[in-house]
C-alpha cells in the first residue's frame, strides 16, 4: 500500500516535470489567486482554519513564484516582480493577526493582473474582455495602483497596506 503511494505521489511529479513550464508559472498565479480568496473567505466567515490553511498555501505558492525569477536577467520587470513577491511575502502573515482584508484584496488584484499578463504575453491567448482588445498585445507591467507605493530600498518595491 506504502509502495503505491509513493509510486503514484511519483508519477504526479513526474506529470509536473514534462508540463510546459510557462503553463505551470500560470497555474501558480490561479493556486494563488484562489487561496487568496479562500483566505478571505475564512476571515469573513470567521473561520480561523479556513484562513490560516489557505493563507499559508498563498505564502508558499507565492514564495515559489519569487524563486521560478531568474534574478541573473537585469531588468526593471524582474527587479519590480522580485520586490513585489517579497513584499506580500512581509504583509500577508501579517493578516493571520490583524484579519485584515485589504491586504488580501490588493494581494488578488496584483496577482489577477499578473496572471493576465502571463497568460496574454507569454503564453499568446487572446484577451477575452472586449475593452482590453485595442490595447497592445505585448502588456508591459502597470504602474502601481493606489494603495501601493514604490520604494527603492533594499532593491524592491514595497506592497504598502
Amino acid at each position: 500500500m506504502v509502495y503505491n503511494n509513493a509510486l503514484n505521489s511519483y508519477q504526479k511529479a513526474q506529470v509536473y516535470d514534462e508540463m510546459d513550464p510557462n503553463r505551470l508559472i500560470f497555474m501558480l498565479y490561479e493556486g494563488a489567486i484562489k487561496r487568496i480568496r479562500l483566505a478571505k473567505k475564512g476571515i469573513e466567515a470567521e473561520d480561523p482554519k479556513l484562513r490560516g490553511e489557505n493563507l499559508g498555501k498563498a505564502i508558499a505558492i507565492i514564495s515559489e513564484l519569487s524563486a521560478a525569477l531568474d534574478t541573473t536577467i537585469d531588468t526593471e520587470e524582474i527587479h519590480f516582480l522580485k520586490g513585489l513577491y517579497n513584499a506580500m511575502l512581509v504583509e500577508l502573515p501579517k493578516v493571520n493577526v490583524s484579519n485584515d482584508t485589504t491586504t488580501l484584496d490588493r494581494a488578488d488584484k496584483y496577482l489577477t493582473e499578473l496572471k493576465r499578463i502571463w497568460e496574454t504575453t507569454v503564453m499568446n491567448k487572446p484577451r477575452t474582455d472586449r475593452s482590453e482588445k485595442n490595447e497592445d498585445s505585448q502588456a508591459a507591467i502597470k504602474p502601481l495602483p493606489n494603495g501601493y507605493t514604490s520604494n527603492n530600498q533594499s532593491n524592491g518595491r514595497s506592497f504598502a497596506v
